[in-house]
């Protein structure tokens, strides 16, 4: 846990405050992201690096309770602060273009992701593109505007243009549409841009500033995208300009994969996981919750949601989506279950190793203290598994190998099971696609420029919250709604400087209301109170096992949501639905369907 800061500390960091605030001032009335904000290679300003995980939990990194080894993250929360309070969409693609344009995602045309259009055939509704629009404006445009380099590696995954065509100058980037693939080099006889190249399952094709490109035969994802970042920031360092870069890394997004370093055990592994996860999911669980309280991230009297809860697939088959207790497994079964969080557990720290790179890198060329480093997960832990290895095996032809000796290897396909999404999103109720806490709090941590180790923040905190506080800290204007002559959707956030310089405990105001909806799981919160609505929005078989009813949670109290309060507080209810009636008209939300059916979702 970070350090209280010292009373030297504190009067230097007031110091640092007033700078800060003549340099905003200063920049609000000179200039815009449009007419530069700023010449070119300022001297001081400061450089910008977004970390991004994919689908990892709000406790599955060792900062944050877990048993897996992040040496390299916990280093960098020593250095800046946890953020517990931070919250994202409940999907990939949603958090992604919130993270990039700091705009509600359905306004800026996602809101669903891509590859779940389906659930909206026969609608024009624009915000429901399922890719990000012209009214998306990222923060690398802006950033590229106002005189900085803007450097991508990683998952896009938000279709549209493309990297480039959102300001970055050189990205080297997965398949702009492409939700999930392989970690690891295509097979042998791959060849980029052959139209008649056959099915190589999971394998989607990598492109570098809008070329398709070939990778290297011992390509690992997470190694790869962290190279090629490096390479270009040291491409013009030097030239005076600072640098805005975003690694969005794959990891920990299934398939789950490893190189083999990491899942051996050979010598030089960082860590071994071999047996860690014998004890089953419970007992990993409980460990974490354990350790949280410990280090400070919840109260000592934080009451964790039960987990055990049943939920639904989003794969085919109608039913619901359930692992039973570890006592209740075959042997065999305990020997998948176990080895599925090895293989986890050595994919993110492969992750943490490669950004300990990228961090050294910066020491190295003397650019760490004038960078702002920004570190969460998209949303929480992915719980699709719903026993042991997906159906996907028998069901979709793949020429996949999930023997459990090639688990994580090239050619494997698994994911968490349902169960170790909810060891990973502990202490709080389910995991990714649900509203509930466990699918949108994520772990966080924030480094500031010259700053120094602060205690954990518990300020309430999102997604659109990241492009205002990069704003104010480079002292670039807000576009507010019209860009380069492209009507834009304006910035909804609120600029975190204030709590991440110590000067204040919140930004928010406490009646402030926010509100969020995909396929059609919801919820709507102000001040203590949060109503969340979990909806099954693909097997109407399994509807009658989900509550279809709003239930209203007292946040502040019980943010592990045990316990529904709808019924003794029915002012809260009305005053909640009529906040989400207002956003729903705001961000023209509407209900998916079920294809073939065309079966609509009830209000």
């Amino acid at each position: 846990m970070a350090a209280k800061p010292s009373r030297l500390g504190r009067l230097w960091r007031a110091m640092q405050a007033v700078a800060l605030l003549s340099l905003l001032s200063g920049c609000g009335q000179s200039g815009s992201a449009t007419d530069g904000g700023g010449a070119a290679g300022d001297a001081g300003r400061p450089n910008i690096l977004i970390i991004l995980a994919d689908d990892v939990g709000y406790s599955d990194i060792s900062a944050f309770g877990s048993e897996i080894q992040t040496p390299h993250l916990d280093a960098l929360a020593r250095a800046g602060q946890i953020l517990t309070n931070f919250h994202t969409t409940p999907l990939c693609a949603t958090s992604r273009v919130e993270l990039l344009t700091g705009a509600d995602h359905h306004l800026v045309g996602m809101g669903e992701m891509g590859s779940m259009k389906l659930l909206y055939t026969g609608t024009n509704n624009a915000n429901y593109a399922g890719e990000i629009d012209s009214r998306g404006l990222s923060i690398a445009q802006i950033l590229k505007d106002a005189g900085y380099h803007t450097y991508m590696a990683g998952k896009w995954g938000i279709g549209g243009v493309g990297p480039q065509g959102e300001g970055f100058e050189h990205a080297f980037y997965l398949d702009p549409d492409a939700d999930y693939a392989s970690n690891f080099a295509p097979p042998a006889g791959y060849q980029p841009g052959l139209a008649t190249n056959p099915p190589y399952p999971m394998y989607e094709p990598h492109f570098e500033d809008g070329e398709e490109v070939s990778v290297p035969d011992d390509f690992f994802s997470s190694d790869e995208y962290a190279d090629k970042l490096m390479q270009y920031i040291g491409s013009a360092h030097g030239d005076g300009k600072p640098f805005f870069a975003y690694l969005p890394f794959q990891a920990t997004h299934f398939p789950l994969q490893a190189p083999a370093r990491y899942l051996d055990c050979t010598q030089g592994t960082p860590k071994c996981y071999k047996g860690v996860y014998d004890v089953g999911y419970a007992a990993i669980r409980d460990a974490r919750i354990q350790r949280m309280k410990d280090l400070g991230i919840i109260p000592q009297d934080f009451k964790p949601s039960p987990g055990d809860e049943v939920t639904m697939t989003r794969f085919g088959q109608p039913g619901v989506l359930t692992n039973p207790p570890w006592s209740a497994l075959t042997a065999t079964q305990k020997a998948s279950e176990a080895r599925l969080m090895e293989v986890y557990a050595a994919m993110l720290t492969n992750l943490d190793d490669n950004v300990g790179r990228v961090i050294d890198y910066l020491k190295s060329i003397g650019e760490y203290d004038n960078t702002m480093i920004v570190f969460f997960s998209d949303n929480g832990a992915d719980g699709m598994g719903y026993g042991f290895i997906p159906f996907i095996d028998s069901n979709l032809n793949l020429d996949i190998d999930n023997s459990l000796a090639n688990y994580g290897r090239p050619g494997s396909f698994i994911f968490r099971s349902t169960r170790w999404a909810e060891a990973g999103t502990a202490p709080f109720r389910l995991f990714k696609s649900f509203p509930s806490e466990g699918g949108i709090s994520v772990p966080t941590i924030v480094k500031m420029p010259g700053g120094e180790s602060l205690s954990p923040s518990g300020a309430y905190a999102q997604l659109t919250d990241i492009v205002p506080t990069v704003l104010a800290l480079t002292g670039v204007a807000p576009p507010g709604t019209e860009y380069e002559g492209r009507s834009v959707s304006p910035i909804e956030g609120t600029s975190l400087l204030p709590v991440l310089t110590g000067q204040a405990s919140a930004v928010h105001a406490d009646d402030a209301v926010f509100a969020d909806e995909v396929g059609a799981q919801r919820y709507v919160r102000q001040g203590p109170w949060k109503m969340t609505r979990i909806a099954n929005a693909f097997f109407p078989s399994a509807a009658l096992l989900l509550p279809r009813q709003w239930q209203l949670y007292n946040i502040d109290s019980d943010r592990g949501e045990t316990t529904d309060v709808a019924a003794e507080n029915p002012e809260q209810v009305e005053k909640l639905t009529q906040a989400w009636a207002q956003y729903v008209e705001r961000v023209d939300a509407i209900n998916p369907t079920i294809p073939p059916q065309l079966v609509p979702i009830d209000q």
